[in-house]
């Protein structure tokens, strides 16, 4: 009796430590494939902040059409200006001497590069994947929102100065989809998330921005693609 009784605990520690076992891989599994999908948004979302900023700096707005932003990214070009400070003695007419003034020179405009290679360099279907971010073969949309805001500067009611502002956005359980509920869950209630919000964004809906929601911890980890993408570009010459 006893003898079968030890067997039934040996099987049940067994039983028990398997799927104990179980557990912890799946959250690690569930932990390694949440981190690479919030890169893989991320890194969409830091395209689409270079874009709008470029965008605005040829247009003087944001844009909210995702055709007209991929049309300026595939044919857009953009120019690099050297610009010097310099420095000379200025006769100055209201003090009759002469004094010294600082001021630029624009040396040299630096051949266009087009906007596509800016924002993307090497990487391939980034254009295609633009706006989009691609999960187990199903691309989900970036929501797109451009606006502005007028403000009087001072008290002179005619002055007034027009702030421009965008926003990209995409629910966090799109980008998780098709892992485990429970875990999503989890992820989605966790005020130590690295997204910590039901959404992840970049910009904002009322005022400039370029900055996203996202933590350190996804910066990190994009970085470190992103390094690793080098490397094996470097071993493949």
């Amino acid at each position: 009796m006893k003898n079968i009784l030890k067997i039934v605990l040996i099987i049940t520690a067994v039983v028990l430590g398997y799927f104990v076992y179980r557990s912890v891989d799946g959250f690690v599994d569930f932990h390694n494939e949440k981190m690479n999908r919030y890169v893989v948004a991320v890194e969409q979302m830091q395209d689409l902040a270079l874009a709008e900023k470029l965008y605005k700096g040829y247009n003087g707005e944001y844009t909210d059409n995702l055709d007209s932003l991929k049309h300026f990214i595939q044919n857009g070009k953009i120019y690099s200006i050297i610009r010097k400070d310099s420095s000379a003695y200025v006769f100055d007419e209201r003090k009759r001497i002469d004094v010294m003034k600082n001021f630029t020179i624009i040396d040299t405009v630096v051949s266009p590069v087009s906007v596509k290679d800016s924002i993307f360099g090497k990487r391939s279907n980034a254009l295609e994947n633009f706006g989009y971010v691609p999960v187990n073969g199903e691309k989900h949309p970036i929501k797109l929102y451009a606006s502005f805001n007028d403000r009087i500067i001072g008290e002179d009611s005619t002055n007034i100065q027009r702030d421009h502002f965008f926003m990209g956005t995409i629910e966090k359980n799109k980008v998780l989809s098709g892992l485990d509920q429970e875990l999503i869950g989890r992820e989605m209630a966790d005020n130590t998330s690295p997204i910590r919000s039901d959404v992840i964004k970049v910009g904002s809906d009322s005022r400039p921005s370029l900055e996203g929601n996202w933590s350190t911890d996804v910066d990190l980890a994009l970085q470190a693609k992103k390094d690793q993408e080098k490397l094996r570009e470097m071993r493949s010459k």
